[in-house]
């Protein structure tokens, strides 16, 4: 299936960490079907992950959550704290809260389960490497109803974590550029975050991203 964004000016470099050699593979095989991805390496564990990345700098780590030695939480932990420069796209048979919730806070740039299709998982790595997020599943929550953000603040933080530039947002919901960086700002104030990335990661903890 063509994807509806434009080709990458090169192929993302993606690095799988699996620890089972069928499984490798088939991720292998499906990526390298897509002129946006190019597979550069391939972990059996945990510290070869990091490893790999170390050595080749891939823009995508898609990184299982249960392998030998370091967990893929360690690994995504160890990413952070070394600010290496790759986003992590977390990989897990199991629909995992625990895991998500931490993800979020080592980083993780996504979340998705093996049972998701080939399309999907190859969408997930691409708009991982893209620098969007794109979590398959869904973390605990507080109640949506108690959130410190007003309406209109939810509608831009979920079209933010839909990849969507300042224009965009404007674009989307008829505001000029102008109030989209307002609200953003007060979305950070209100939440005492510093990043997109921890505010996105507080919507989905907190149910924004399931309200229409």
């Amino acid at each position: 299936m063509r994807s509806a964004f434009p080709a990458p000016a090169r192929p993302y470099r993606v690095v799988i960490a699996d620890d089972h050699p069928i499984m490798r593979g088939g991720l292998r095989t499906m990526l390298e079907a897509d002129p946006a991805l190019d597979v550069v390496g391939e972990a059996a564990n945990g510290d070869e992950a990091l490893r790999l990345v170390r050595a080749l700098a891939p823009d995508v780590l898609l990184l299982d959550m249960e392998m030998p030695g370091l967990t893929g939480v360690e690994v995504a932990r160890a990413v952070q704290a070394e600010a290496l420069p790759v986003r992590v796209l977390a990989l897990s048979a199991y629909d995992d809260a625990a895991y998500v919730s931490g993800l979020m806070r080592s980083g993780a740039a996504g979340y998705i389960t093996k049972d998701k299709s080939p399309a999907m998982i190859v969408e997930a790595v691409q708009a991982v490497g893209r620098g969007e997020g794109r979590w398959f599943v869904l973390p605990p929550r507080t109640d949506p109803d108690a959130s410190p953000l007003s309406d209109r603040e939810q509608e831009v933080l979920r079209l933010m974590a839909r990849g969507l530039s300042n224009e965009g947002i404007g674009a989307a919901l008829f505001i000029s550029e102008n109030t989209v960086r307002n609200h953003i700002s007060n979305v950070y104030g209100k939440l005492d975050v510093k990043s997109w990335r921890e505010a996105i990661a507080w919507a989905w903890q907190n149910g924004v991203m399931e309200k229409p």
